[in-house]
């Protein structure tokens, strides 16, 4: 009960929480007295009480279930009977709380329903849909929203009666409730209610929920008929459900549909943007229904979605491209460049490098790439010489990627007589090219006065394949520059020339000594550890840490030791260093290492930790990870995170399942990691799809769908013949949403021959049979 004693406690309510720990620790445990804490007019000693009650489990639920139905002293007593069952332990707690449904009380249904919804008790799905019919108000509300709360297709059709009694305080809480199961059936009741003033708004709002293509036809006809402000909600609505349509992978489905069906009526929505308060969902509908005429009014948008309706518009339609390319606003010009991919519109992307903007010009430089534009040569080597280093790296990738005959003898040319921008380009395009014909080019500028210049040259020697190259690079080594010295170490790592990476180790620079300790790890020869012992003590951090890594490199029983000793440095950067060689050794004193780095107060250390520990198949690593996803700081959160979808097993799978099902924001990065295409993810899901209750099979069914993957799909197909009821309709309804070949056949056949009433007419509803 530590959390009660906080500091604002009276004497005597600090007493009566102490109290409330001796009942507990009593044995038997009084629950009556317990019982009697939760109408103490004290809320911190009702919460004491709350906490108690909850941890007895299955010991306290009997007595909590006869209190709140019989007993029901205080409004703030109820409150707390009620968070006592909700946070409760007990196995039994769902099914006494089911029983309470039946009390003849309405005030205690009322409770139950509540406790029920929190609880997320899916068990109690059909208990809750006979409530909908309830002679109460309140009663039906509190089921209405308990289903909401736990999620589930399973009492849709009580839920559309229900919609369609257009009792005002039945109604609205249902259309929304009943719009989120994603289920097809609900849409032909929403859609009745468009003709309703009263209901009309809510309606296009459900339909908006359901994230359903099927829902655009209706939203479709009352734009048809209805003008002004209208048209803003049913944008608002177009949005909603292209966002929900993403959650189940449906969302190219859904936009096709929008443009198929709301194309010939876009003049209302460009109507509509010129008086709407909120332009965004406008906006976003503009860019799935426009066309070419329909950029010059976004065009005139500053708001960022009418970029990025640009972007969508321009992707579907290359004579928006076009028109984007050649505009006079620079934002149109950015956001159409990287969409450019066809030789139509290379002429357009080559006038973008004389932009005045840097990033438009090197935007160009990558189309040009992209596009395969070989005529564009001359003008990217002319885009070397830009003062932008961003335009000049690009038109150096971009020169490089189209790789045309002569490319040599220009990079020749303008090592001799170009500018020093251009000539640290022209080495780095030596990388490209690989020529030998280049050797006698790049030597000469190893003496260039800019040592940036000489520091690239000695590394482009060493994808050349001129047998001049190792002499070269052991004159560099000896050379008065410090910078010269260091790229000829790190080249002669690359080649694996021994002598040279050694006698680096020596050198009176540090810089050439990290490079010279970093080319030991990479050459991985046991015989060099001795010296880079010695290097534990240089003067210089960076040295020693750069020794740490090569030692991890080495796999001897001596180097091994070195790093466990290193882990437990008091300096963090040098323990780090260390931790991330011991994760490359798998056995338990590794992972015991790791685990105590992973609990480490500075964070560095423990993301260090994390990944090396998602390398180990120590079952602790995986608690270890699985804890890290519930960490206090985001970024462990993140990491654990990243690392664990990396994993393809079973029990990596499980995890992850497990904790999107606790995770109700669809939109949270856990269910993007559970619905990342991995062959066994897959198989993981598919199995746990087969038996699956309702609320998980449609979080399940959709993560196959958001995969876009052929396994996935082939899995959704296999559900469709899941021995769960709930599978089958899941994976039927989530089929036809993305548009699977076959979907429609299947689901036809379903709606035909399924043994369960709910398969058969969601599956009939979703084809519209």
């Amino acid at each position: 009960m530590t959390a009660a004693r906080d500091l604002h406690l009276t004497t005597a309510e600090r007493a009566r929480v102490d109290h409330v720990d001796l009942l507990v620790a009593s044995d038997p445990v009084p629950i009556g007295e317990l019982l009697a804490v939760l109408d103490d007019p004290s809320w911190s000693v009702r919460r004491a009480g709350v906490s108690a009650l909850a941890s007895l489990g299955d010991d306290g639920v009997a007595e909590l279930c006869r209190w709140l139905g019989e007993v029901r002293t205080t409004e703030h007593g109820i409150a707390a009977a009620i968070d006592a069952l909700v946070t409760s332990r007990g196995a039994t707690t769902n099914a006494a709380v089911i029983a309470l449904c039946g009390h003849p009380q309405t005030p205690v249904i009322e409770d139950a329903a509540r406790i029920l919804g929190r609880r997320g008790a899916s068990e109690a799905v059909t208990t809750l849909g006979a409530l909908l019919a309830h002679p109460s108000d309140n009663v039906a509300l509190a089921a209405i929203e308990a289903l909401g709360a736990i999620g589930g297709a399973g009492t849709v059709e009580d839920l559309v009666v229900l919609i369609r009694t257009r009792n005002f305080f039945r109604t609205f809480p249902a259309m929304q409730v009943a719009a989120r199961t994603g289920d097809p059936r609900v849409i032909g009741a929403l859609a009745e209610l468009l003709d309703d003033e009263l209901y009309r708004p809510e309606a296009i709002r459900a339909l908006g929920h359901t994230g359903s293509a099927l829902a655009v036809a209706p939203l479709t006809a009352l734009v048809e008929r209805e003008a002004g402000a209208t048209v803003g909600v049913v944008a608002e609505a177009l949005t909603e459900l292209v966002s929900q349509a993403a959650r189940s992978g449906a969302s190219s489905q859904v936009v096709s549909t929008v443009h198929a069906m709301l194309a010939p009526l876009r003049d209302r929505f460009v109507v509509a943007l010129a008086t709407a308060r909120d332009r965004v969902p406008l906006l976003n509908v503009l860019g799935m229904i426009g066309d070419a005429g329909t950029l010059a009014v976004l065009a005139g948008s500053p708001e960022p979605a009418a970029v990025r309706a640009i972007e969508v518009l321009a992707r579907r339609d290359e004579d928006a491209l076009l028109i984007a390319l050649a505009s006079a606003d620079p934002a149109l010009r950015l956001a159409g460049l990287p969409l450019a991919s066809s030789a139509r519109v290379a002429p357009a992307v080559r006038a973008a490098l004389a932009d005045d903007e840097p990033e438009i010009r090197a935007r160009a430089c990558e189309a040009l790439a992209r596009i395969g534009d070989v005529t564009a040569v001359d003008a990217l080597f002319a885009m070397l010489d830009d003062p932008s280093p961003r335009v000049g790296h690009a038109a150096t990738a971009a020169i490089g990627a189209l790789g045309v005959a002569g490319t040599a003898a220009r990079v020749i040319a303008v090592l001799r007589s170009g500018s020093t921008r251009v000539r640290r380009h022209a080495l780095r395009l030596v990388a490209y090219l690989g020529s030998d014909g280049l050797f006698d080019a790049v030597v000469g500028a190893l003496g260039d006065p800019d040592p940036r210049i000489a520091e690239l040259a000695v590394a482009a020697l060493v994808s050349l394949g001129d047998p001049r190259v190792d002499a070269t690079l052991a004159t560099a080594a000896s050379s008065a520059s410090e910078t010269v010295r260091a790229a000829a170490v790190r080249a002669a790592g690359q080649r694996r020339l021994e002598s040279i990476v050694t006698r680096g180790l020596d050198d009176d620079s540090a810089r050439v000594r990290y490079c010279a300790c970093q080319a030991l790890g990479q050459l991985g020869d046991a015989r060099h550890s001795a010296a880079l012992v010695a290097r534990l003590a240089d003067a210089a951090p960076q040295v020693r840490i750069a020794a740490i890594e090569a030692i991890a490199r080495l796999d001897t029983p001596e180097t091994w030791q070195i790093l466990v000793s290193v882990a437990h440095s008091q300096n963090p950067d040098e323990q780090r260093a260390a931790l991330i060689g011991i994760a490359g050794h798998d056995q338990p004193v590794a992972t015991d290492i790791l685990l105590a780095a992973a609990r480490a107060p500075e964070l560095a250390t423990r993301l260090f930790a994390l990944s090396g520990l998602v390398r180990s198949r120590d079952p602790r690593a995986l608690v270890a990870l699985g804890a890290a996803l519930h960490d206090d700081h985001e970024a462990v959160r993140d990491a654990a995170l990243s690392l664990l979808d990396e994993r393809d097993d079973r029990e990596t799978s499980e995890l992850l399942l497990a904790t999107a099902a606790i995770t109700p924001d669809p939109a949270a990065p856990i269910h993007a990691a559970v619905s990342r295409a991995r062959p066994i993810r897959i198989a993981t899901i598919a199995e746990r799809l087969a038996t699956a209750d309702a609320v998980e099979a449609r979080a399940l069914a959709a993560a196959l769908g958001r995969m876009a993957d052929p396994r996935a799909t082939a899995a959704l197909f296999g559900a469709l013949a899941a021995p769960s009821a709930a599978a089958r309709r899941e994976a039927a309804l989530t089929l036809v949403a993305i548009g699977a070949p076959g979907a429609i056949a299947a689901a036809t056949d379903l709606a035909r021959r399924d043994p369960d009433p709910d398969v058969r007419h969601a599956c009939a509803a979703a084809v519209k049979l």
